[in-house]
């Protein structure tokens, strides 16, 4: 299995072209993931930035989350009973309720390993987790969800906030 780091640049190579990873190339070739997002933002718009990590964060999510997920989805009255239920096993951070229709997805502390590690990485970085969330979300749903990030802790904020259409 390809670490973080290289799924990051795949993703470059596949949804962003050969001139944005030329953009980027010498810090993907050090390895350098705040570099790597750092020349992403001088080369591109958020979006594109966004289009690369979402894939990665797809990839975080173990597939053990996607299957307890659905059983538990399959096992409720319905969706304010199943975000309940699914705040009790912790997954999608423990505080997952509805607002406007949309679930909100309420992360206390930053769960990135990668993230935690690298001090100062850009919060463009925190669009990963939209992927990680869309991945869970569509899984459950069994048909695709929009996740836009609200508001995340490498943005300062005091915790992260996700927004799931479904």
């Amino acid at each position: 299995m390809a670490s973080r780091i290289d799924r990051i640049i795949q993703s470059i190579k596949s949804n962003a072209g050969n001139e944005v990873y030329e953009k980027v190339q010498k810090a993907c070739e050090e390895k350098d993931v705040k570099a790597i997002i750092a020349r992403l933002e001088d080369a591109c718009e958020e979006s594109t930035i966004a289009q690369i990590l979402k894939p990665c964060g797809r990839q975080c999510i173990p597939q053990t989350f996607i299957a307890r997920a659905k059983s538990v989805y399959a096992e409720s009255e319905n969706i304010e009973d199943f975000l309940s239920r699914l705040n009790e096993t912790r997954i999608g951070g423990g505080k997952l309720y509805i607002r406007d229709g949309k679930i909100i997805g309420i992360y206390e502390k930053c769960y990135c390993s990668l993230a935690n590690k690298i001090k100062g990485l850009s919060p463009l970085f925190c669009h990963c987790s939209e992927g990680w969330f869309e991945q869970l979300f569509s899984g459950v749903f069994e048909k695709p969800v929009e996740v836009k990030k609200i508001r995340t802790i490498l943005d300062g904020a005091s915790e992260c906030e996700f927004e799931i259409s479904y």
